[in-house]
C-alpha cells in the first residue's frame, strides 16, 4: 500500500490499496478496480471529480443496480448493505 501524503492530485488516479492523506483531488478521475479498498483522511474532492468503477468493482455496482431497481423488489436488501448512507 502506498501512502500518498500532502499533495495536489489531478488527472487519473488508481485508488486500489493506497492511502491518501491530505489529498486535494483536483477534477481528478478515479479510478478503484475492486482490490483492497483505499483510506482517505482528511481529503477534498473539488468539482470535476469522477469515480469510474472497473473489474470486479464494475460487476458489484452493476449487480447492486440490477438489485436495486424497482422491477426486482430487492431494493430493501440493498438499502440494508449500507444502512449508514439512510441515515
Amino acid at each position: 500500500m502506498a501512502e500518498i501524503k500532502d499533495q495536489t492530485l489531478t488527472g487519473r488516479v488508481d485508488l486500489d490499496g493506497n492511502s491518501y492523506v491530505n489529498v486535494v483531488f483536483d477534477g481528478a478521475t478515479l479510478f478503484y478496480e475492486g482490490g483492497k479498498p483505499p483510506i482517505f483522511q482528511n481529503t477534498t474532492f473539488t468539482q470535476g471529480c469522477s469515480f469510474t468503477f472497473q473489474e470486479q468493482a464494475g460487476n458489484t455496482l452493476a449487480f447492486l443496480r440490477s438489485m436495486a431497481h424497482p422491477s426486482t423488489n430487492m431494493r430493501f436488501i440493498v438499502d440494508g448493505l449500507m444502512p449508514e448512507l439512510n441515515a
